[in-house]
């Protein structure tokens, strides 16, 4: 039996400030020690994987971008991105209508100086800025594909016109709320739910062989998906709902609590 760990990154591996705590390397390796395989679950596109992560973690592989690209011991089972012209029409769309966005592809983080003036530029920049990951639209950057991407709406007014505006582009997206008026637009069809899905079939694994880790609402697709769901301490109410179990936060050693309380730590 191959038991499989999805992890979350942000808020789950790591805590606010960015930093993977101490206990988190020696309770994922004795886990794969035991049987385990080890998937980090994430929002994030490949150009957002730390590189200082995946050399601390033993990790079997990813399901990024929200189940856009799948990897698994190295072989990329599923990936899904805009070609450079589909992604552009899609930049002219929301340009039309004034809607500021940020594009998360596979090869940068992509701003459109057209819509600069957005209050959310400087945030995002903050990030990106110093980890090499700042790219700006243009007609000649072929590497521009859209895999996924992130607004702010503000009031109900402006995020209908984002649904109308992608629905009149022949682009199926769903939004999932972030908080404080974010929205990250995946496309339809994908999910951090629909990458287990991939990784299962690959390993030929049930879902009740899978543990999700998870604490927000993005997260929300793998913690009902899957039995063995854990959310951690800081979860808002609404996702810890959801969950079988509730461990403590990143930074008082949630990640191996759970691990210990689940069992996987011994064996069992």
């Amino acid at each position: 039996m191959t038991r499989l760990l999805f992890f979350d990154i942000d808020g789950t591996l790591i805590d606010d400030s960015f930093e993977l705590p101490s206990s988190v390397r020696p309770a994922l390796e004795k886990a794969r020690g035991l049987g385990c395989r080890i998937f980090i679950n994430t929002g994030r596109t490949l150009c957002n994987i730390d590189r200082s992560l995946k050399e601390k973690l033993p990790i079997d592989g990813y399901v990024l971008g929200c189940g856009t690209r799948v990897i698994a011991e190295g072989k990329t089972l599923k990936a899904l991105e805009y070609s450079h012209e589909e992604s552009m029409k899609m930049v002219y769309a929301l340009r039309e209508v004034r809607i500021p966005t940020v594009f998360e592809c596979d090869t940068g983080i992509y701003y459109d100086n057209i819509l600069s003036d957005s209050f959310m530029t400087p945030n995002w920049r903050g990030y990106t800025d110093p980890r090499g990951l700042t790219r700006f639209v243009s007609e000649d950057d072929k590497d521009f594909r859209a895999v996924k991407f992130f607004c702010y709406l503000k009031g109900e007014k402006m995020r209908r016109l984002l649904v109308d505006t992608l629905k009149n582009t022949g682009y199926d997206y769903y939004l999932i709320d972030r908080g404080r008026e974010g929205y990250e637009v995946v496309p339809e069809g994908c999910s951090k739910a629909t990458g287990i899905d991939t990784v299962r079939e690959f390993y030929k694994a049930d879902l009740d062989d899978c543990y999700v880790f998870g604490d927000s609402e993005n997260d929300l697709s793998m913690l009902k998906h899957v039995r063995n769901s854990i959310a951690m301490g800081q979860s808002p109410d609404n996702v810890k709902k959801y969950c079988r179990y509730v461990t403590d936060t990143p930074v008082n050693d949630g990640i191996a609590k759970a691990l210990q309380m689940l069992g996987l730590l011994s064996g069992e």
